[in-house]
This record gives C-alpha cells, sequence and structure tokens, in this order.
C-alpha cells in the first residue's frame, strides 16, 4: 500500500463522514507503535487505529480483535487521562501531507474545558502519534520520543512545543493547472513519474507510474491533463479501492493500478 497525500485525502474524508462528533469511549495500545480509539459516533462503535510503525504506518478503520497487554503503557495511560471520553470536533488532513490530526474538545479532571490534538504523521520510519495541548501548543506526549540529537529541526519531547516538519516546497495538486505541470516537468529529461513525485505535494511513485500508463503516449500534450483528471477524481471521492497482485506482491491503491496488471 502506498499511504501517499492522495491516499491520506480520501482516507480522512471518509473518517471525517463517519467519525466526525464522535465520543472517543476507550483508548488502547496493543503493540509498541499502534494505537486503538474505540469512537461512537452515528450511534455505532467503531475501532481507529493509528500507526507509526516505520514500514506499515496509517491510519484506518479495522474490526480486528487486539490482545491487549496486561498493563497499558505509559503513552495509553496518557491518551486515557487526556481523551477518554471527549469529543472528536473534527479531524483533517494538514494540506497534502501524510499527517492528519484530531481537534479533540472534552472537561479536565477540574472542570474546565480542555483542547487537544492528537496528531498522526506518517512519515515511513520517522513517522509518529503525538498528543498536543492545543491552547497552549505544548507536546504532553509521544509515541516516539525524538531529541535534539536527533533531530535538529525539532524535538519530540513531553514538555516541548509543537513544530510541524519541515515543509518540502512541492506544489499543491490540487491546485495545480496544465500550465504548472507543463512548468515543472522537463519532458526532454526522461523519468517523468520522478518528475511528478519530485515537484508534486502527496504524490507517490505508484499513482506517478500509473499517470504515465493512462498517458498512452507520454508527452506534453497528454501527462498534463492525464495527472490534473486523476487527481481531480481523487478529490471529488470517485476512486474504486483495490488490490493488484503482481511480482508476487500485492499493491493495494485507490483505483486498479492497470501498469502493474
Amino acid at each position: 500500500m502506498s499511504f501517499d497525500g492522495l491516499f491520506t485525502k480520501a482516507m480522512v474524508d471518509e473518517l471525517v463522514r463517519s467519525l466526525k462528533g464522535g465520543r472517543i469511549n476507550k483508548v488502547h495500545q496493543p503493540y509498541k507503535n499502534e494505537v486503538i480509539l474505540t469512537i461512537r459516533a452515528n450511534g455505532v462503535n467503531q475501532k481507529l487505529l493509528l500507526s507509526a510503525h516505520p514500514s506499515y504506518a496509517r491510519v484506518q478503520f479495522s474490526n480486528e480483535a487486539y490482545e491487549n497487554p496486561s498493563e497499558a503503557p505509559m503513552f495509553c495511560m496518557l491518551l486515557r487521562k487526556h481523551i477518554e471520553g471527549y469529543i472528536l470536533e473534527d479531524l483533517y488532513q494538514v494540506e497534502t501531507d501524510r499527517m492528519i490530526v484530531l481537534e479533540i474538545k472534552g472537561r479536565n479532571e477540574i472542570g474546565d474545558i480542555s483542547y487537544k490534538q492528537l496528531i498522526i504523521e506518517i512519515m515511513g520510519r520517522h513517522s509518529n502519534i503525538v498528543l498536543v495541548d492545543k491552547t497552549r501548543n505544548v507536546i504532553l506526549d509521544s509515541i516516539k520520543h525524538v531529541s535534539f540529537a536527533v533531530n535538529s529541526h525539532r524535538a519530540i519531547l513531553p514538555g516541548q512545543p509543537y513544530i510541524s516538519p519541515p515543509e518540502q516546497h512541492k506544489q499543491n495538486p490540487f491546485t495545480a493547472t496544465e500550465t504548472d505541470v507543463l512548468r515543472k516537468v522537463d519532458f526532454n529529461a526522461g523519468k517523468i513519474d520522478r518528475q511528478l513525485v519530485e515537484h508534486f505535494a502527496g504524490v507517490s511513485p505508484l499513482f506517478a507510474k500509473e499517470v504515465i500508463f493512462q498517458s498512452g503516449l507520454a508527452n506534453r500534450a497528454t501527462v498534463p491533463v492525464t495527472f490534473l483528471s486523476m487527481v481531480k477524481n481523487v478529490e471529488a471521492g470517485d476512486i474504486s479501492p483495490s488490490i493488484v497482485s503482481a511480482g508476487g506482491k500485492d499493491a493495494f491503491y485507490l483505483f486498479p493500478l492497470e501498469h502493474l496488471k
């Protein structure tokens, strides 16, 4: 599965429809890098999996029955203290990045209104789940601790201000035009799929390769039209999640991957 920025967009759209306004009833941490939130919304209990796994980081619904440790990890206990019983007011994607923010509201132990953010950063081995006091923009805790010795840009530690990952300064594909594509891509340089990944935010190699395949004869006339058409389908929710088996591996994406068949 390529959980790129476009996939994140589609996932967040589904989560908003199903979970916005729901109550977080239970919090579990069955594995080192994964948290399960049981959220009651629209009269139904649903399990939301938040994963900061170095290879399989993602956010998704789950129907699996997880075996929880006899003693809850510290991060799980802190989440229970700060968000259990709270309302999921909103959730959204940050730009076209692989970042999902859960906006959470409730009353703390002394009865005051409290606002928290649970931020899921899907960034390969740097993936993380961070709980932030929204009012003060202070990190309460994270599933992985990162010091300045490891990351000079920011520390992910309790008590530190929350700082977003560095910007990549790429073009937002949802606001791009054919002119933008033509300006960004050098069609004489080859490796057009790699150039799409390099210049457009949220675009994975899997998506870019499908663009080239669907373009037929990939050139200045076909690639911009195909690229923008596929992006608009994602934006409109016109997707068909599919698994394609190729070369002994399974690939899961928002639509059938014809270039792998």
